[in-house]
Parts: structure tokens; sequence; C-alpha cells
């Protein structure tokens, strides 16, 4: 026995076969994104909330009173939406920075932002959950103009979801422990991450990182 902090799961997740039967779908969508040579392209989307603000993490730390070290944080009052869909082939990432809160036009404006990026493609599909701005009917309806599959995920599913791995991740290096005094600062280092000098830094993290093993629940 070790004592250890507990682990929430979904309290309405699906069952095994379900799942199963999901993950099998989507990868067998991946095979033939890879087999295509850029014809086709498997993306995973789902959009972040982030605060702006420190989160505590774990760090090492002297024992013993008065060991405990302080970290600043902010007010809170601020926050940054990503909207992120990251390439289940390449792990090529496209995100799209905004304040704006997310519903269905933030999400047809980030559409269109998939459409430009992989506009060679004679095919586009995207893995994402049944959030209620992302299953509007005009959501939907704009995707197929723009020849952009849209498959939903089962619901209470985030272990079947890649980019949340990429969320802890990119929490860890930008808000753990992380003070960013003004909100331009927290603003920048954010779109420091996902650019194209920094994502390939990181290339090799994250190939680790995102394998296609998927647990069930």
């Amino acid at each position: 026995m070790s004592y250890k902090k507990t682990r929430l799961i979904p309290g309405k997740h699906q069952t095994e076969e379900i799942q199963k039967e999901f993950i099998e779908k989507m990868l067998e969508e991946v095979e033939e994104a890879k087999s295509s040579e850029g014809r086709h392209v498997v993306l995973n989307f789902d959009p972040m909330h982030q605060t702006h603000n420190n989160e505590n993490g774990y760090m090492w730390q002297k024992k013993g009173k008065g060991g405990t070290k302080q970290m600043k944080s902010n007010t809170g009052r601020r926050r940054i939406n990503i909207l992120g869909a990251i390439d289940m082939v390449t792990l090529d990432i496209v995100p799209f920075v905004t304040e704006e809160n997310c519903h269905k036009e933030t999400i047809k404006v980030f559409l269109s932002e998939v459409q430009k990026t992989y506009f060679k493609a004679k095919r586009i599909t995207i893995f994402l959950d049944n959030a209620r701005y992302q299953r509007n009917y005009e959501v939907q309806e704009y995707a197929k103009e723009l020849g952009i599959t849209l498959e939903f995920m089962p619901p209470y599913s985030p272990n079947l979801c890649l980019i949340e791995r990429l969320w802890k991740f990119f929490k860890k290096k930008v808000i753990k422990n992380t003070y960013h005094e003004t909100f331009e600062q927290f603003e920048e280092f954010i779109l420091y991450f996902f650019s194209e000098e920094n994502w390939k830094k990181m290339k090799s993290e994250l190939e680790t990182l995102l394998t296609l093993n998927f647990e069930i629940i």
C-alpha cells in the first residue's frame, strides 16, 4: 500500500466496448491519413480556457517549518481561450488564441483557420467532444461547406482525447509555479509556446507524450 492522491474519472464514462470501438475507428482514420501523403488529414480538437494566474505545482523544497516556497499570484480576472487542433500523424498544431468566449462563431473562425492551413488536403477529419457550441447546427453545416468532417467522440471520454495530454504539458511549461506579472506577458508567453521555433524544440518530448495509446476506463 502507498498513501497517494486519488484520481478523478468521469462518473458517466462509456462502456469498454464503446470506447474500444471508437479507438479502432479513430486509428483506422489515422492509418489511412499516414498512407495518403498529406491528402487526408486527421486532427484532434479541443479548446482550453486558461486564466491569467499562477497554479501551484510540485517542486523540490526544503523540509521543515518555513521551507515551503511562496509563489506570487494574479487576480485571475482575465483569461485566454486557446482553440487547438493537433495533427494525429505529424503532431503539428493549429492554434487559435483569443480572449473571446467559445461560441459557434469562434468555432467557425477556427475551422476556417484549419481549412487555410490544410488547403492542399482532399479530406480533413476532426475528432472533437460534444460541447454544445461544437455540435451547433450552423457549425456542422459550415464544416461541410469547408470540406471538413466532424467526428464526435463518445460523451464523458477525456481519456480518448489526444490533445488533453498536450494541455497538461502546456500547463506544466507555462502555468505551474510560473508568475506572469502582466496579462500581456502572459499572452506573449503563450504565443511563444505555440511558435514554430519552440514547437521544434519540444518535438521529441511531444512524440513521447502524444503516442496513440489510449487508456480504457
